[in-house]
Protein backbone atom coordinates (compact mmCIF):
# COMPACT_ATOMS: atom_id res chain seq x y z
CA UNK A 1 0.00 0.00 0.00
CA UNK A 2 1.22 3.45 -0.79
CA UNK A 3 1.04 5.64 2.26
CA UNK A 4 0.25 9.26 1.54
CA UNK A 5 2.11 11.39 4.02
CA UNK A 6 0.82 14.74 2.82
CA UNK A 7 -2.81 15.18 1.86
CA UNK A 8 -3.88 18.66 2.75
CA UNK A 9 -4.53 29.00 16.80
CA UNK A 10 -9.32 38.81 29.61
CA UNK A 11 -9.37 40.08 32.08
CA UNK A 12 -6.10 41.88 33.03
CA UNK A 13 -6.57 40.83 36.65
CA UNK A 14 -6.20 37.12 35.84
CA UNK A 15 -2.61 37.11 37.08
CA UNK A 16 -2.41 33.72 38.81
CA UNK A 17 0.50 31.68 37.52
CA UNK A 18 2.08 34.37 35.30
CA UNK A 19 5.68 33.88 34.27
CA UNK A 20 8.07 35.24 36.84
CA UNK A 21 10.65 37.65 35.51
CA UNK A 22 13.42 36.14 37.58
CA UNK A 23 12.62 32.50 36.88
CA UNK A 24 15.95 30.59 36.86
CA UNK A 25 14.99 28.62 33.76
CA UNK A 26 14.73 31.86 31.77
CA UNK A 27 17.63 33.78 33.26
CA UNK A 28 19.97 32.83 30.44
CA UNK A 29 17.83 34.44 27.75
CA UNK A 30 16.66 38.01 27.41
CA UNK A 31 13.08 37.81 26.14
CA UNK A 32 11.74 41.14 24.88
CA UNK A 33 8.56 41.98 26.77
CA UNK A 34 7.37 44.47 24.16
CA UNK A 35 7.65 42.31 21.03
CA UNK A 36 4.61 40.40 19.82
CA UNK A 37 4.53 36.64 20.35
CA UNK A 38 3.28 34.30 17.65
CA UNK A 39 2.12 30.97 19.11
CA UNK A 40 2.53 27.73 17.16
CA UNK A 41 1.50 25.18 19.78
CA UNK A 42 1.52 24.39 23.49
CA UNK A 43 3.55 21.59 25.10
CA UNK A 44 4.36 20.38 28.58
CA UNK A 45 7.10 22.59 29.95
CA UNK A 46 10.60 21.23 29.31
CA UNK A 47 12.98 21.06 32.26
CA UNK A 48 14.56 24.22 30.92
CA UNK A 49 13.67 26.71 28.24
CA UNK A 50 14.22 25.18 24.82
CA UNK A 51 15.07 26.60 21.43
CA UNK A 52 13.69 24.80 18.37
CA UNK A 53 15.86 26.65 15.86
CA UNK A 54 15.47 29.68 13.63
CA UNK A 55 12.63 28.31 11.52
CA UNK A 56 9.78 30.62 12.50
CA UNK A 57 8.35 33.57 10.61
CA UNK A 58 11.08 35.68 8.99
CA UNK A 59 13.56 32.99 10.09
CA UNK A 60 12.96 33.95 13.71
CA UNK A 61 13.94 31.71 16.60
CA UNK A 62 11.22 29.35 17.80
CA UNK A 63 11.43 28.81 21.56
CA UNK A 64 9.39 27.77 24.60
CA UNK A 65 8.06 30.10 27.28
CA UNK A 66 7.23 28.51 30.61
CA UNK A 67 3.79 28.96 32.16
CA UNK A 68 3.48 26.79 35.27
CA UNK A 69 3.83 23.23 33.89
CA UNK A 70 2.92 24.23 30.32
CA UNK A 71 4.90 26.00 27.62
CA UNK A 72 3.59 27.95 24.64
CA UNK A 73 6.04 27.61 21.74
CA UNK A 74 6.51 31.02 20.15
CA UNK A 75 8.63 33.31 18.05
CA UNK A 76 9.03 37.10 18.29
CA UNK A 77 7.21 38.87 15.46
CA UNK A 78 5.90 42.23 14.38
CA UNK A 79 2.25 42.34 15.41
CA UNK A 80 -0.01 42.28 12.36
CA UNK A 81 -3.02 40.58 10.88
CA UNK A 82 -2.04 37.08 9.78
CA UNK A 83 -4.31 36.65 6.79
CA UNK A 84 -4.31 33.15 5.32
CA UNK A 85 -1.22 32.88 3.17
CA UNK A 86 -0.09 29.56 1.73
CA UNK A 87 3.60 30.17 2.38
CA UNK A 88 3.08 31.29 5.98
CA UNK A 89 0.61 28.52 6.73
CA UNK A 90 3.31 26.09 5.59
CA UNK A 91 5.84 27.72 7.96
CA UNK A 92 3.38 27.33 10.84
CA UNK A 93 2.65 23.71 9.92
CA UNK A 94 6.31 22.72 9.63
CA UNK A 95 7.17 24.24 13.00
CA UNK A 96 4.41 22.28 14.73
CA UNK A 97 5.26 19.03 12.97
CA UNK A 98 8.93 19.43 13.91
CA UNK A 99 8.05 19.92 17.58
CA UNK A 100 5.67 16.95 17.65
CA UNK A 101 8.58 14.65 16.84
CA UNK A 102 9.78 15.26 20.39
CA UNK A 103 6.72 16.44 22.35
CA UNK A 104 2.99 15.90 22.60
CA UNK A 105 1.47 19.09 21.25
CA UNK A 106 -1.73 21.08 21.44
CA UNK A 107 -1.76 22.59 17.94
CA UNK A 108 -2.82 26.23 17.85
CA UNK A 109 -4.70 27.75 14.93
CA UNK A 110 -2.71 29.69 12.33
CA UNK A 111 -2.56 33.42 13.01
CA UNK A 112 -2.61 33.38 16.82
CA UNK A 113 -0.41 36.35 17.74
CA UNK A 114 -0.34 38.43 20.92
CA UNK A 115 0.84 42.04 21.14
CA UNK A 116 2.96 41.31 24.18
CA UNK A 117 4.19 38.54 26.42
CA UNK A 118 1.88 39.78 29.16
CA UNK A 119 -1.21 39.33 26.99
CA UNK A 120 -0.08 35.81 26.13
CA UNK A 121 0.36 35.08 29.84
CA UNK A 122 -3.19 36.25 30.51
CA UNK A 123 -4.54 34.00 27.74
CA UNK A 124 -2.57 31.06 29.14
CA UNK A 125 -4.13 31.71 32.55
CA UNK A 126 -7.64 31.83 31.09
CA UNK A 127 -7.17 28.58 29.18
CA UNK A 128 -4.93 26.73 31.63
CA UNK A 129 -7.40 24.08 32.83
CA UNK A 130 -8.67 23.46 29.31
CA UNK A 131 -5.11 23.01 28.04
CA UNK A 132 -4.36 20.53 30.81
CA UNK A 133 -7.34 18.44 29.67
CA UNK A 134 -6.31 18.77 26.03
CA UNK A 135 -2.79 17.52 26.74
CA UNK A 136 -4.19 14.52 28.57
CA UNK A 137 -6.20 13.72 25.43
CA UNK A 138 -3.30 14.01 22.96
CA UNK A 139 -0.46 12.78 25.17
CA UNK A 140 1.80 10.49 23.12
CA UNK A 141 -0.79 10.35 20.33
CA UNK A 142 -1.05 11.54 16.74
CA UNK A 143 -3.82 12.08 14.23
CA UNK A 144 -4.11 9.83 11.17
CA UNK A 145 -6.51 10.58 8.33
CA UNK A 146 -8.51 8.25 6.10
CA UNK A 147 -10.47 9.13 2.97
CA UNK A 148 -12.23 6.48 0.90
CA UNK A 149 -13.38 7.47 -2.61
CA UNK A 150 -15.60 5.69 -5.09
CA UNK A 151 -14.25 5.47 -8.65
CA UNK A 152 -16.26 7.45 -11.18
CA UNK A 153 -18.06 4.36 -12.48
CA UNK A 154 -19.27 3.42 -8.97
CA UNK A 155 -21.02 6.66 -8.07
CA UNK A 156 -24.33 4.79 -8.19
CA UNK A 157 -23.49 2.91 -4.95
CA UNK A 158 -26.59 3.11 -2.79
CA UNK A 159 -26.62 4.26 0.81
CA UNK A 160 -26.49 0.72 2.18
CA UNK A 161 -23.28 -0.16 0.31
CA UNK A 162 -21.66 3.10 1.36
CA UNK A 163 -22.63 2.55 4.98
CA UNK A 164 -21.35 -1.02 4.98
CA UNK A 165 -17.97 0.02 3.59
CA UNK A 166 -17.66 3.03 5.91
CA UNK A 167 -18.60 0.98 8.97
CA UNK A 168 -16.06 -1.73 8.21
CA UNK A 169 -13.24 0.82 7.96
CA UNK A 170 -14.30 2.60 11.15
CA UNK A 171 -14.85 -0.54 13.25
CA UNK A 172 -11.52 -2.08 12.30
CA UNK A 173 -9.50 1.11 12.71
CA UNK A 174 -11.24 2.27 15.88
CA UNK A 175 -10.08 -0.95 17.56
CA UNK A 176 -6.54 0.47 17.26
CA UNK A 177 -7.45 4.07 18.13
CA UNK A 178 -8.24 6.14 21.20
CA UNK A 179 -10.94 8.14 19.37
CA UNK A 180 -12.16 9.12 15.93
CA UNK A 181 -14.01 11.99 14.27
CA UNK A 182 -16.26 11.81 11.24
CA UNK A 183 -15.38 14.68 8.91
CA UNK A 184 -17.34 16.38 6.16
CA UNK A 185 -18.07 14.43 2.97
CA UNK A 186 -17.14 17.17 0.53
CA UNK A 187 -17.64 15.06 -2.61
CA UNK A 188 -20.38 12.71 -3.86
CA UNK A 189 -17.64 10.13 -4.39
CA UNK A 190 -16.52 10.19 -0.75
CA UNK A 191 -17.61 7.16 1.23
CA UNK A 192 -15.62 8.03 4.35
CA UNK A 193 -13.67 11.03 5.57
CA UNK A 194 -12.37 10.48 9.09
CA UNK A 195 -9.60 11.33 11.53
CA UNK A 196 -8.33 8.82 14.09
CA UNK A 197 -6.44 9.59 17.29
CA UNK A 198 -3.79 6.88 17.57
CA UNK A 199 -1.16 6.11 20.17
CA UNK A 200 2.30 6.40 18.64
CA UNK A 201 3.01 2.79 19.61
CA UNK A 202 0.04 1.65 17.48
CA UNK A 203 0.90 3.48 14.24
CA UNK A 204 2.48 0.46 12.52
CA UNK A 205 -0.41 -1.84 13.41
CA UNK A 206 -2.91 0.81 12.33
CA UNK A 207 -1.07 1.14 9.01
CA UNK A 208 -1.18 -2.62 8.48
CA UNK A 209 -4.93 -2.62 9.06
CA UNK A 210 -5.35 0.20 6.53
CA UNK A 211 -3.40 -1.95 4.07
CA UNK A 212 -5.68 -4.95 4.63
CA UNK A 213 -8.82 -2.86 4.14
CA UNK A 214 -7.35 -1.24 1.04
CA UNK A 215 -6.66 -4.70 -0.38
CA UNK A 216 -10.20 -5.85 0.32
CA UNK A 217 -11.69 -2.75 -1.34
CA UNK A 218 -9.12 -2.59 -4.12
CA UNK A 219 -11.64 -1.02 -6.49
CA UNK A 220 -11.85 2.04 -4.23
CA UNK A 221 -9.30 4.81 -3.76
CA UNK A 222 -8.01 5.05 -0.19
CA UNK A 223 -6.01 8.08 0.96
CA UNK A 224 -4.09 7.58 4.17
CA UNK A 225 -2.38 10.66 5.65
CA UNK A 226 -0.34 11.58 8.67
CA UNK A 227 0.91 11.49 11.28
CA UNK A 228 -0.43 14.95 12.09
CA UNK A 229 -0.85 16.97 15.27
CA UNK A 230 -4.30 16.24 16.71
CA UNK A 231 -6.07 19.16 15.02
CA UNK A 232 -9.48 17.48 15.06
CA UNK A 233 -9.37 16.43 18.72
CA UNK A 234 -8.58 19.70 20.52
CA UNK A 235 -9.86 23.24 20.30
CA UNK A 236 -7.18 24.86 18.15
CA UNK A 237 -8.59 28.28 19.13
CA UNK A 238 -7.94 27.51 22.79
CA UNK A 239 -5.98 30.76 23.25
CA UNK A 240 -8.50 32.90 21.36
CA UNK A 241 -10.55 35.52 23.14
CA UNK A 242 -13.91 34.32 21.81
CA UNK A 243 -13.44 30.61 22.35
CA UNK A 244 -11.82 29.64 25.61
CA UNK A 245 -11.79 26.00 26.43
CA UNK A 246 -11.53 22.46 25.22
CA UNK A 247 -14.42 21.35 23.08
Amino acid sequence: MRRIVRAQRQDAHCQEGLLQEGHPQEAHRQIPESSAKYVYCVIRAPQEQKSFGENGFEAGEVYSLEYRDLAPVVSDVAFRNYAVNEVEVEVHRKVVENIMKEYSVIPVAYGMAFKSRKLLQIAMGAGYQAMQKALDVVDDKVELGIKVFLPKDHEDWDGAKRQECSSEFVQNLLALSADWKKLKLFSDRLVLNAAFLVDKSNIDEFSEQVGKLTGKYDHLKVQYSGPWPAYNFVDIHILGGKRRGFR
